[in-house]
């Protein structure tokens, strides 16, 4: 006895269940599945790219962060991401990670700049190339090159060519774009540094110059640029200290934030670390082997260059554990977090401190790696 198969043609199918109630449930899906499901017709694919879906699922997103790590093995990069655990005391099983799509051509850069809703800025002072990357989806954009100036007719060596010093990612909540953000320079100051902006998602993509009153260049003291409510931030010097520079995604002008003495004081490469304090800028100051006491500032007057400083006494233990890790940032629950590679056991160890209360130790199996960076990927 044979049997009948029926089929619905797509646009028939596509009105047995209402687009409002779709973008719903799409909604609610892990966003790597919301990828996948562009694959099942033209009519899903369709609502998967919709603005108002891609509002919706940030705003989700909000009530299940995740924790994201960029590997790096073999010349090559893997990204994975875990759930942000809600309660670090009450379990401790180890976290486990899951790929995201990894088969990335081998020209692409293996630095990651920190993750803007769900999407990353790779790049690499040794590759040209410069790629937004969507890792969920595995989708990518190559970044158009930057217009350079060129070399300096009167200079008889290489030291007055341009080359971008760093670029870096923002949103802005408002406009709903996503910006990149360069900076170039020249070797020795021979020339002030320039900016370009560049839109995502404006149709032609292309560099357009922008203006700032005061002169800065990078400041590696402070590191990791981070974007909070369409403001982008990253560590900056000028002739006379250095400073915090405040980058308006919307409107595309800067302005700056002072840092103070006892921040400052005894300070050295990549010891001060950006990261987002309950919405707002903070500076995290990095625990070596000697210190018992954990420090940070939290902006509290922007315009008039305003920070209050947070101290913790630290455990015996909380000490041992935090001062040979590298700091990560603040959970959407208040931990602040380290994280710390060890070779032997091929494991990733998360520490979580919860402010006023006991830590708690995780380790995270399954990542093998050479080098691990990780960060915290949440919504701005």
């Amino acid at each position: 006895m044979s049997k009948e198969h029926f089929s619905i043609p797509e646009a028939q199918s596509s009105t047995l269940i209402p687009v409002d109630l779709l973008i719903s449930i799409f909604s609610l899906v892990p966003a790597k599945s919301a990828a996948r499901f562009r694959c099942v017709s033209k009519f899903w694919a369709s609502i998967i790219r919709r603005r108002d879906f891609t509002e919706l699922f940030l705003s989700k997103s909000f009530t299940r962060p995740r924790l994201f790590f960029a590997l790096h093995y073999n010349r090559k990069l893997f990204l994975f991401s875990t759930p942000q655990p809600h309660n670090p005391d009450g379990n401790t099983d180890p976290l486990i990670a899951t790929p995201y799509y990894n088969s990335f051509p081998e020209y692409f850069p293996s630095d990651t700049s920190t993750p803007v809703c769900g999407l990353v800025l790779l790049h690499g002072w040794r590759r040209k190339v410069r790629v937004i990357c969507n890792p969920a989806t595995g989708e990518f954009l190559t970044l158009p090159k930057v217009l350079l100036k060129e070399k300096n007719l009167l200079a008889k060596s290489n030291q007055a060519r341009e080359e971008i010093a760093s670029m870096y990612l923002g949103y802005d909540p408002m406009g709903k774009q996503f910006k990149v953000l360069c900076m170039t320079t020249t070797h020795y100051g021979i020339r002030d540094n320039t900016h370009q902006v560049l839109t995502l998602g404006s149709g032609k993509r292309f560099w357009r110059p922008v203006q700032r009153k005061f002169q800065f260049v990078e400041n590696r003291v402070i590191s990791r640029e981070i974007c909070i409510n369409g403001v982008l931030y990253f560590g900056a010097r000028t002739e006379r200290s250095t400073t915090i520079v405040c980058f308006d995604v919307g409107s595309e002008k800067f302005s700056f934030i002072n840092t103070n003495r006892d921040m400052m004081y005894s300070c050295y490469m990549g010891s001060l670390t950006l990261f987002n304090y309950k919405g707002r800028l903070a500076i995290h100051r990095k625990v070596d082997s000697y210190q018992k006491r954990l420090m940070f500032w939290v902006i509290e007057d922007a315009e008039n260059h305003k920070w209050s400083k947070h101290i913790y006494e630290l455990s015996p233990l909380e000490k041992d554990m935090i001062s040979y890790s590298r700091f990560v940032g603040m959970t959407g629950t208040g931990e602040l977090v380290w994280s710390l590679y060890r070779e032997p056991a091929n494991s990733v160890y998360l520490t979580f401190v919860k402010l006023l209360q006991k830590s708690m130790f995780r380790d995270l199996k399954s990542l093998k790696s050479m080098r691990m960076i990780l960060y915290i990927l949440r919504p701005m």
